[in-house]
């Protein structure tokens, strides 16, 4: 049995800048009947366009024996540039674009709703998408979010007077009043350069927020004195001597 006619489409094709479109083009149709009686059924084949060079031979569509047409989807850079409609007559002679290009399916007097864009098609959005945080099983409407440990969003629980911390867990609130401050204390005892010990009138709290101070002079901690409750004991190496002066400033409870 013969072949179905074919008519030839032939153009060359351009981006709006001028330079030559490359890529491909994916013609795909509905089962028809050709003109000459050829069951065309469902199919799709893909044709390489180089430096703008578009060459492909069709079964025409416009004297089909039931309504047909080409839907093709013009596809660069990895992804689908576009899509249009073709309607082919048939011809001896090579056809362009522009002589097959149609707004809506033939029969039809409204535009057809634009494709379906895959994700995929729409560069850089895979990424995007997988970089935002997604709702966990924990997560719950109403509530305070938190990013958990899988990068989810996760919901804070707790009671309504719970305080939420900066890593999502909760806890009860401390009073501000209860946070005391102690500026520029002497310490008791003998500065002579023998005594060594010397009393605070509370212990600092939290211990390291205790700020000692010989002749102005900061002094290290671990290095120059350690702290025992309310008691500073100076390393031998940094004794106060006859006339220094010390001072002592530190937090008292509180969180």
């Amino acid at each position: 049995m013969a072949a179905p006619p074919l008519t030839q489409i032939q153009d060359m094709l351009y981006k709006a800048d001028g330079t030559p479109f490359t890529g491909s083009a994916t013609i795909s149709w509905r089962s028809f009947t050709a003109a000459d009686a050829s069951n065309i059924p469902t199919n799709q084949v893909t044709v390489q366009i180089t430096a703008g060079l578009l060459r492909v031979r069709l079964v025409p569509t416009t004297n089909a024996r039931e309504t047909a047409y080409y839907i093709v989807k013009f596809n660069a850079d990895g992804r689908t540039q576009f899509t249009e409609l073709w309607a082919v007559p048939p011809s001896a002679v090579p056809v362009r674009v522009a002589d097959i290009r149609i707004p809506s399916p033939p029969g039809s007097n409204v535009t057809p709703p634009p494709s379906v864009v895959q994700i995929a098609d729409v560069m850089g959005l895979t990424e995007a998408l997988a970089a935002r945080p997604v709702k966990s099983v924990a997560y719950a409407p109403g509530r305070i979010a938190f990013i958990d440990a899988m990068g989810e969003l996760a919901a804070v629980s707790g009671g309504p007077n719970d305080c939420v911390r900066a890593n999502g867990t909760v806890g009860a609130c401390g009073s501000a009043a209860s946070i005391g401050f102690v500026d520029m204390e002497t310490p008791q005892g003998a500065v002579n350069g023998v005594n060594q010990v010397f009393l605070l009138a509370q212990a600092p709290s939290p211990a390291a927020s205790l700020h000692l101070y010989r002749n102005g002079i900061l002094q290290k901690r671990n290095v120059d004195y350690v702290l025992s409750g309310n008691t500073i004991t100076f390393l031998s190496v940094s004794t106060p001597q006859a006339g220094d002066e010390l001072a002592a400033s530190y937090r008292t409870g509180g969180q």
